[in-house]
């Protein structure tokens, strides 16, 4: 059932749910996603599946060692619709890190993951202009993205088992001064939540990475956290 559960997460983070904030929610308690949930699990798993045929075939070209082109290619190939904007985040850095306190609290993991860039926002809006798409930092989308979302979903579940379902104690966050430009996004770094873990007990703590901005929508460019 974990490894079920994980499945459903990835797909989540691979777009796979792109609803709007009235979707189903995750029963947390069984593990066992709701109907449109349960689609994107069982296409995760034919991914899966797929992906292990494929690199046991003779001849399979491991994507890090793709001329560029073929592997942007390759990585967008399944991508059908190509999102305009950041979707199911928020419209401002105060309102995205209220929107993840309060589904932390509610034990929401399906709108806690959306909170987060999918894959196609990665894809088309973010990679493109990101430091790793060009020389002399250039690294593959697909291994690009295997990072950042193994990172936020190592994030998701530490949040969910240690802060899910109870009281955050939250009191602010504070991210650094400026933010770094790439094109036409802006990522702002080293954010920290200041919090009540116990009476008398007041820390600070990375909850969440880099929060995203483009074109006034707002979302976590990774769940990755220090827990």
């Amino acid at each position: 059932m974990q490894y079920r559960r994980r499945l459903l997460v990835s797909s989540l983070l691979a777009g796979a749910c792109t609803g709007g904030g009235d979707a189903a929610r995750v029963n947390d308690r069984t593990g066992v996603p709701p109907a449109d949930a349960a689609a994107a699990y069982d296409d995760s798993v034919g991914r899966a599946r797929q992906d292990s045929i494929n690199r046991a075939q003779p001849g399979y070209v491991v994507d890090s060692i793709l001329p560029p082109d073929e592997a942007w290619r390759r990585f967008t190939a399944d991508i059908a619709t190509q999102p305009a904007a950041l979707a199911n985040g928020a419209w401002s850095r105060d309102a995205l890190v209220a929107k993840w306190v309060g589904a932390i609290e509610a034990n929401d993991s399906v709108t806690v993951i959306r909170t987060a860039m999918n894959r196609p926002e990665f894809a088309v809006l973010v990679y493109p202009s990101s430091p790793s798409s060009r020389p002399p930092l250039y690294q593959p989308p697909a291994v690009l993205w295997n990072q950042l979302s193994s990172a936020s979903l190592q994030g998701f579940r530490r949040a969910m088992v240690r802060l899910g379902g109870r009281p955050l104690g939250f009191l602010s966050y504070q991210c650094a001064p400026e933010p770094e430009r790439q094109g036409d996004n802006r990522l702002w770094r080293d954010c920290t939540v200041r919090r009540v873990r116990s009476p008398g007990d007041t820390v600070m703590q990375r909850l969440f990475g880099a929060i995203l901005e483009r074109d006034g929508h707002f979302k976590f460019h990774s769940l990755g956290n220090d827990m």
